[in-house]
């Protein structure tokens, strides 16, 4: 550390150097991420009511009383306005607080992942202790109702499914998976942390999707992340359970704290009311009709990709997309390769093991997407060419 302070122009002039590499979603070339820049305003109220911490709750009860309203917010479009819940860092932590929970509950130390799971179930998984089995998913990258069924075991705690899978953005067959849980006496949570500002609005635009929220009468919790298409600025994930009772055994009394003795139902300590602001704001912004008119732009920008592709000699998508996630594929050119040649013209893409994944979040417009599709296909003939 320095002696002396720095003026606030030096500073930024180090810190601007430092990150001169560092890519923006401003310009839509992280096009495979789920998150994407924040809208303004949010950005404005987070900046603004920094100093909120919502883990001291009684420091802050305005805010405790607002992170209850967003929970009821994203309830109502979750057909739930009456669960509870909380906005936390993220899904990782969205999910860890669902199963802890279930855990403490059941008394039991085995649960289900789809093998589609995102990776922090797994992480999950080790910090609690769990025995985890993993459920295959059918040609269509979801899961198979029958191989849960002989999956289950004595000690099976919870199922996860997926609600917009993190490789293509697929939706479980929820409703068959919950009729399994309710017989079994089973915990249902679901992981829509993409999944959840998507799919409630892309129904409402009139797309026939599966149910997969709190209409589900087995759903016992949902991870949904404002920090994703919700356009909230980072830290803000959400975990709404289906009714209180579900998070009893993770309540924690804590004495010391200078608003007083409270109770904290999250992992983090310490949280952004911030954040919790941030999204309230937003959402009272947006409203319906503005999230509609953000998902239905950004899934005609994923069809006009998809027509795009068609241009493209060897390439293709893994499957229709269901929501605004493209999996892209060739089966007769290294996808490694050409995702490596698509980083050095500039594009953060993400390799999973057979495809590419495209997010087409709203920075990723159409002129973003013609000049994408003219470097893939100029990479891909340079790699077809050396065959």
């Amino acid at each position: 550390m320095n002696e002396k302070p720095l003026n606030k122009q030096k500073i930024i002039k180090i810190i601007e150097n430092k990150i001169s590499n560092d890519m923006s979603y401003k310009n839509g070339r992280i096009i495979s991420s789920m998150c994407t820049y924040p809208d303004t305003f949010g950005v404005e109220l987070f900046s603004k009511y920094i100093d909120k911490n919502i883990g001291d709750s009684k420091l802050f009860p305005g805010v405790v009383e607002i992170e209850k309203e967003v929970i009821k917010m994203i309830g109502s479009f979750l057909n739930n306005r009456n669960c509870t819940g909380s906005i936390v860092t993220g899904g990782t932590e969205a999910n860890l607080i669902a199963l802890w929970a279930f855990r403490e509950l059941s008394g039991k130390t085995r649960i289900m992942l789809p093998e589609t799971s995102h990776c922090s179930l797994f992480k999950i998984a080790n910090i609690l202790k769990l025995n985890v089995d993993i459920a295959r998913v059918d040609s269509n990258r979801k899961l198979i109702p029958q191989e849960i069924k002989k999956l289950i075991k004595d000690d099976t705690f919870c199922i996860v499914a997926m609600a917009g899978s993190t490789g293509l953005g697929v939706i479980d067959p929820i409703r068959e998976i919950s009729e399994i849980c309710l017989d079994k006496n089973i915990f249902l949570h679901i992981d829509a942390a993409f999944g959840g500002f998507v799919i409630p609005f892309l129904k409402k635009l009139g797309y026939d999707l599966p149910d997969f929220d709190f209409s589900v009468p087995g759903v016992s919790s949902i991870t949904v992340d404002p920090h994703k298409m919700g356009l909230a600025p980072i830290p803000a994930g959400g975990i709404l359970f289906r009714d209180e009772h579900l998070r009893n055994k993770i309540k924690w009394r804590v004495d010391y704290l200078s608003g007083g003795i409270t109770e904290q139902t999250t992992f983090v300590g310490s949280r952004s009311g911030g954040s919790v602001i941030a999204v309230w704001g937003l959402m009272k912004k947006l409203g319906m009709e503005g999230y509609k008119k953000i998902i239905k732009e950004c899934m005609n920008n994923t069809h006009y990709l998809v027509e795009r592709l068609d241009e493209i000699e060897n390439v293709s998508t893994v499957m229709s997309p269901v929501i605004n996630i493209i999996g892209i594929k060739s089966d007769l050119l290294d996808i490694k390769s050409i995702a490596k040649g698509l980083r050095k013209r500039g594009w953060a893409v993400s390799l999973f093991p057979e495809h590419i994944r495209i997010v087409v979040t709203p920075s990723v417009t159409r002129e973003v997407i013609n000049y994408f599709i003219q470097d893939l296909k100029e990479e891909s003939e340079c790699i077809q060419a050396k065959i």
